[in-house]
């Protein structure tokens, strides 16, 4: 005889949330409709003791029984199946089982591209943004002492017997990885609104790009010490603020093994204009928007970085605090995210 096999959703999410001012426990499992109020402690404590993976009803009450919540564990089946869709069979999981992270942290509200609709549905959420707040920058521009122009990397020749200059290599890494490639300006047809954005080589999720480079800079013929790589100039900035190399070794203490040797070397902080994507996707889960742009940066220079014959090192542990403190961002503004060395 078949039994039916039962799991939680995969996409389960519980969270503590502010609801017209008060802390309320909520559950969803699409994020597209409003999370369930959890208003009796038990429904949280029966989907706890559930097994991991697949379970049988039989299972299931056996738990809920050990666990105390015997006098209501039918009730509880009832409402998990049947009217919250808390548990589901595990072919009614289906490929939802491996992606449960992506399930539980689309934008909300979630907008299914793939109706036309959806798209007027969309330009009307962009005009209502606009109408409170102001659309942030897609350019970020810091005091600068100096500035320090870079080839585009479309246009470095093909390096010759001695390979690519140091002015070419980076080039080819920070505007190979930041640099502007193609821009659309903004506009309002009346029907259709355009914010500014720019395209980069790197993949950004709704082109927001927040990732910003800053990098402590060791290299022949430029003067030692911190420069951002302007993505409107393409050229690396020499910046008013000079920390020294001793501050940023203590902001993060893998640093200094990293920096001897007498090769080019670069020390690089990604920080994020996290208001980009903020004004876009407006859902603290959506901080992955943020995060997996900077996973794109990092990989991009690692192979980059692997090509021209650098070495990239992650460096893990740093206080960004310290770093902010040091390099004069602002912490909560623009978050140093992670941090690599570049040398060789």
């Amino acid at each position: 005889m078949h039994t039916t096999m039962f799991r939680r959703h995969p996409a389960l999410l519980a969270a503590v949330e502010e609801i017209d001012g008060e802390r309320r426990i909520t559950v969803s499992v699409d994020d597209g409709k409003p999370p369930l109020l959890v208003d009796d402690p038990r429904l949280l404590a029966a989907l706890s003791v559930l097994p991991p993976d697949a379970f049988t009803q039989e299972q299931a009450l056996k738990a809920w029984d050990v666990a105390g919540l015997g006098d209501v564990a039918e009730q509880l089946w009832t409402y998990c199946v049947t009217a919250a869709g808390l548990v589901v069979t595990t072919a009614a999981a289906g490929p939802h089982r491996h992606d449960a992270y992506h399930q539980a942290t689309r934008s909300y509200p979630f907008l299914d591209m793939g109706r036309a609709e959806a798209f007027d549905t969309d330009n009307s959420l962009m005009r209502d943004y606009m109408a409170t707040d102001a659309y942030p920058p897609v350019y970020t521009d810091l005091p600068r002492r100096q500035r320090w122009p870079l080839a585009k990397a479309d246009q470095v020749s093909d390096c010759g017997p001695g390979g690519y200059r140091l002015a070419e290599q980076l080039a080819l890494l920070f505007d190979g990885t930041f640099g502007e490639r193609r821009r659309l300006d903004p506009s309002d047809t009346g029907t259709y609104l355009q914010v500014e954005l720019i395209f980069k080589a790197v993949p950004s999720g709704g082109a927001r790009h927040p990732t910003e480079a800053l990098l402590w800079l060791r290299a022949d013929g430029m003067p030692e010490g911190l420069y951002h790589y302007s993505v409107r100039a393409n050229a690396l900035d020499l910046l008013d603020v000079q920390p020294d190399p001793s501050a940023l070794a203590d902001a993060c203490p893998a640093l200094p093994a990293l920096m001897d040797g007498p090769g080019p070397l670069a020390v690089v902080m990604l920080a994020s204009a996290v208001e980009r994507p903020m004004w876009r996707y407006r859902d603290a889960r959506s901080a992955r928007a943020v995060l997996v742009d900077v996973g794109h940066v990092v990989q991009h220079l690692a192979e980059a970085g692997a090509w021209l014959g650098w070495t990239w090192t992650d460096l893990p542990g740093f206080d960004a605090q310290a770093l902010a403190d040091h390099t004069g961002l602002d912490a909560g503004s623009m978050p140093v995210l992670a941090m690599g060395v570049l040398n060789r």
